[in-house]
């Protein structure tokens, strides 16, 4: 995600300096070589506040796109350093301890945009556009899906995981409930070329903000569609009980089954490049000078494989951040 955020403000003329920080410098140097633009890179350890700060010191804007589990991390080095901030989303559980932050950020005179990816992000700026036509919002939902991209996580197996073992928030009647992960199951149509796909309940941080962003909403879902293979693998690792966060000891050492999950699929080869098409469409329904209505937006994003080299979820996902970063940046 963090490539495509980089591509984007790397071609866009009003970036004036554009600085990479990571905890993997030979990466860094390398992407960054690939980049139009004199691109600067620094090695950042995430856990090291003061050194973040320093890092991002003479920055104006900063956009997140570590995974979620750091957003708050980075938003506090952000308000030591005086920048602006962007991240890709919290996941519902973080982003709401995030919003904790908006007093400090007010204070300080610094705006934090939070979860501007596809979904979330430009999914919350469709829900707006179709609420600023209704006198009242009844109704949201939110759908994505997917076609192509390989084999493989299509991004970070961990918040992957997440996303399928975590128990999902819906908004429905007024109330929030939690659900069983991978309940609600449900086909529906997106935007050719993706069709016809299988969805269900998903954790996402749409829900965090959309209940209260939209006073008088009675329901809210989010349903996501990754492809069949990656649900059954994630059936039979939920199944095994590889997912448990419950602690274990094996030979003298404490872990838990889910710890030693990630550690192992972080270190699995990424799939390359391969073709894929990512689409969200969102319904918004309420009234209209006393009459039902209902607004629905949707899109499709393809790979950008001949110039970027990158899949269609990073492009969905990356691009919105880099141009929203720019627009904070611009004031």
């Amino acid at each position: 995600m963090g490539r495509a955020t980089s591509w984007e403000l790397a071609e866009n003329e009003a970036v004036d300096d554009l600085l990479i920080a990571d905890a993997d410098i030979d990466s860094a140097d390398k992407f960054a070589a690939e980049l139009p633009g004199d691109v600067e890179t620094a090695h950042v350890d995430v856990t090291d506040h003061e050194g973040v700060v320093e890092t991002i010191a003479d920055a104006d804007v900063v956009a997140n796109a570590l995974p979620y589990a750091f957003n708050v991390a980075v938003m506090e080095a952000c308000l030591d350093a005086d920048c602006h901030y962007l991240d890709l989303g919290g996941l519902y559980h973080k982003t709401q301890d995030q919003l904790e932050y908006d007093e400090e950020f007010a204070d300080a005179g610094l705006t934090a945009v939070l979860g501007m990816g596809a979904s979330p992000g430009l999914t919350n700026v469709a829900t707006a556009m179709g609420a600023s036509h209704l006198d009242e919002v009844e109704s949201i939902h939110i759908r994505t899906g997917a076609r192509g991209g390989g084999e493989g996580f299509a991004y970070s197996a961990k918040t992957i995981l997440d996303e399928l073992t975590m128990d999902p928030v819906v908004y429905e009647d007024g109330e929030y409930r939690t659900l069983d992960p991978l309940s609600g199951r449900e086909t529906y149509t997106m935007p050719s070329p993706v069709g016809e796909v299988e969805g269900f309940h998903s954790i996402h941080s749409e829900l965090a903000t959309m209940p209260t962003t939209f006073p008088g909403v009675e329901d809210v879902d989010f349903r996501v569609a990754f492809s069949p293979d990656l649900v059954n693998i994630c059936d039979v690792l939920i199944g095994l009980n590889l997912t448990s966060e419950e602690p274990v000891e094996y030979k003298g050492v404490e872990t838990s089954p889910r710890e030693f999950l990630d550690w192992h699929l972080d270190r699995q080869p990424k799939p390359g490049p391969a073709e894929e098409w990512k689409s969200f469409r969102v319904d918004v329904a309420g009234t209209e000078d006393g009459e039902h209505a209902q607004y629905r937006y949707s899109t499709v994003v393809e790979s950008r494989l001949d110039d970027w080299g990158l899949k269609a979820t990073a492009v969905w996902t990356g691009v919105p951040m880099g141009i929203a970063a720019v627009l904070v940046g611009q004031g």
